[in-house]
């Protein structure tokens, strides 16, 4: 039951830190960028070694942590965290709402 919780986490963080990848590259922030790297590498490891041997093991349903935990870390991410392309398609939608209502 441990290794479930703990895959869960980890594909959790995982997802968190892979949004927080694309986010740092549409940005352009190579330093936070560089060590999300780091932690997306190290948790995908820890993540892939505790699924697959507890699937060696005859494990099959830890997949359901592997794939709920994924989810809920996506649904995290972009819930709880700024989205840059959002607000920037907002601000230039505003603007340009602005420029047909005085052309007219």
């Amino acid at each position: 039951m441990k290794v479930y919780v703990l895959v869960f986490f980890l594909q959790v963080f995982f997802n968190i830190f892979k949004t927080m990848e694309i986010k740092y590259t549409y940005e352009n922030k190579v330093r936070a960028l560089l060590f999300n790297s780091v932690w997306i590498n190290l948790i995908s490891i820890a993540s892939v070694y505790f699924s697959i041997d507890s699937m060696f093991k005859g494990h099959w349903d830890v997949m359901i942590g592997y794939v709920i935990g994924s989810v809920v870390g996506k649904w995290v991410a972009m819930r709880h965290f700024e989205n840059y392309r959002d607000k920037v398609y907002k601000l230039l939608n505003k603007k340009s709402n602005a420029r047909q209502r005085i052309s007219k």
